[in-house]
C-alpha cells in the first residue's frame, strides 16, 4: 500500500486524512466504545485506517494534548484514565469557564446562535425519547461546545472542548449505578435565560446543570485502603 503523502488526502467531506482518523478516535473514546485505560497499538489501528503508523502517531500526539490520551515512552499509548482528584479538577473549571461564557453569551443577544442550541436540544430530546444513551452523550457535548462558541472566545472555546471531552471519560469511570441523566429540559431553561438576556439566571442555570452532571459520579473513590473487615463483616460474622 502507498502511504506516501496519506495525511494529505481529503475525504468527501474535505477533511485530510489525519482529521478524518482523530475524529473517529475521538468519538469512539467520548461515546465510551473506547474505555479508560485501553491501549491503542499504532500497528493496528494504522491497519485498521489503511494508513502509515507516522499518520497513527500524529492523530495520538494530538489526542494526548487534548487530555484523552496518555503517551508513556516505551510502552506506547493508551486511552486516559482520569483519577477521582482530577474530575474534582475538572467539575471546579467547568463550573468558572462555563459560568463566564454565559455570562458572555446573555449580553451578546446573538438570535442565531440561540436557534442553533434549540436545535440541538430539540435532538437531544429525540434521543432521550429513543433512548439512544450515545447519541444523548454526544448531543449533550455538542451543547456546551455550541454555546461556547457563541462566547467569541476561541480560547474559552478550547477550554470547554477539552473539559467537555474529559467528562466524558470521567462518567465512563465513575458514573454512579443507576444515576439519573440529565433532563433535555435543563439545557433550555439555559437557552431561555440566555434569550432574556438574564445573566445571573443565566448563571444559575448552568450551575445547577453542571452539579447534576457531578451528581451522577462518584469521585469519592480513593485507591487502596479498603476495610475487608467492615466490607465482609455480615459474611465473617455468619461463620463465627
Amino acid at each position: 500500500m502507498n502511504f506516501a503523502s496519506d495525511s494529505s488526502r481529503r475525504d468527501k467531506r474535505g477533511l485530510r486524512t489525519d482529521e478524518r482518523i482523530h475524529g473517529a478516535i475521538y468519538a469512539a473514546i467520548i461515546n465510551h466504545q473506547l474505555h479508560p485505560a485501553t491501549p491503542l497499538q499504532e500497528d493496528a489501528l494504522a491497519g485498521a485506517f489503511g494508513v502509515s503508523r507516522t499518520i497513527i502517531r500524529k492523530v495520538l500526539q494530538r489526542l494526548a494534548h487534548e487530555k484523552l490520551v496518555v503517551i508513556t515512552p516505551n510502552k506506547g499509548a493508551r486511552v486516559a484514565r482520569p483519577t477521582t482528584e482530577e474530575g474534582r479538577q475538572v467539575f471546579e473549571a467547568r463550573h468558572t469557564v462555563e459560568s463566564e461564557i454565559v455570562r458572555k453569551v446573555a449580553r451578546r443577544h446573538d438570535d442565531r446562535g440561540l436557534e442553533r442550541l434549540r436545535a440541538i436540544a430539540a435532538e437531544e430530546m429525540k434521543a432521550q425519547v429513543a433512548r439512544d444513551k450515545r447519541r444523548r452523550v454526544q448531543l449533550s457535548g455538542d451543547f456546551h461546545r455550541a454555546l461556547a462558541d457563541l462566547a467569541d472566545n476561541a480560547v474559552l472555546a478550547g477550554f470547554v472542548q477539552e473539559l467537555v471531552s474529559r467528562t466524558s471519560l470521567i462518567i465512563a469511570l465513575y458514573e454512579v449505578p443507576g444515576a439519573v441523566p440529565c433532563s433535555c429540559d435543563e439545557h433550555s431553561e439555559i437557552i431561555d435565560a440566555l434569550a432574556a438576556g438574564d445573566e445571573a439566571l443565566a448563571i444559575d442555570r448552568m450551575s445547577h446543570h453542571l452539579r447534576h452532571i457531578e451528581s451522577q459520579v462518584d469521585l469519592s473513590q480513593t485507591a487502596g485502603g479498603v476495610d475487608f473487615r467492615s466490607l465482609f463483616a455480615p459474611a465473617t460474622g455468619e461463620d463465627g
